[in-house]
């Protein structure tokens, strides 16, 4: 476990540091998930309910990566409270998060275990970071959008402030236009879909609506087939 909490360098003096720290927290059955480009992700136990805890990679070149993360998950749960798809923060400090751990599916596999809702619950969740005029950055990755009755957004890491976030656009264009499969389960006209998203490039709020609308009637067209 010390040689994971300084991974990738494995500095088991480093590690048992960074272990003692999270510990004082009350964290306790610390248990390895995944690594990623600038973090490494543990799950946990606080106060009786499960945690994810990311700390930084010690090969990270970039300073302050789980305070830059911290300060937009931060932003993301004031701005959106209840409609938050990120995890809540519950702890911030310049070593480590402490933030809600999110239990579910994959996209892929809840698209093909629920049908097309999940499409629209994803459209929801990535209108919202473009509202708050946040770029996750990675949405186009499998890992990153897990459904447990919403689509919830993982991975803050590479998130970032920008005036024209292209959340919606990286998801339909990587999720829905890339896959000739989804395209042709949900009966969607591929060149309408394309017009919509140049007209969202200019005004999300007002183009939204249209989106969803376009997609839901081609669901009922869909559920009429049956």
């Amino acid at each position: 476990m010390f040689k994971l909490l300084d991974y990738p360098r494995g500095d088991t003096s480093s590690g048992r540091k960074l272990f003692e720290e999270i510990s004082k927290l009350g964290l306790k059955e610390l248990s390895f998930v995944s690594k990623g480009y600038r973090g490494v992700v543990f799950k946990g136990n606080w106060n009786g309910i499960p945690v994810a805890v990311k700390v930084p990679r010690s090969d990270s070149k970039k300073k302050n990566v789980v305070e830059k993360e911290c300060e937009i998950l931060k932003y993301l749960d004031e701005k959106l409270n209840e409609k938050n798809p990120a995890p809540k923060p519950y702890f911030c400090g310049n070593r480590f998060i402490v933030m809600e751990w999110i239990e579910g599916l994959p996209f892929k596999e809840a698209f093909k275990r629920f049908g097309k809702e999940v499409v629209l619950k994803a459209l929801e969740s990535v209108y919202l970071l473009d509202e708050t005029k946040v770029e996750h950055s990675e949405i186009k990755g499998e890992k990153h959008l897990i459904f447990d009755g919403r689509i919830r957004i993982i991975d803050f890491e590479s998130a970032k402030f920008k005036d024209k976030p292209r959340n919606l656009l990286q998801f339909v264009g990587y999720h829905l236009l890339r896959s000739t499969e989804l395209l042709n389960m949900l009966k969607i006209d591929k060149e309408k879909l394309l017009e919509l998203l140049e007209l969202y490039k200019e005004n999300p709020s007002k183009v939204f609506p249209e989106i969803v609308s376009f997609l839901l009637k081609f669901r009922k067209k869909v559920d009429t087939l049956k």
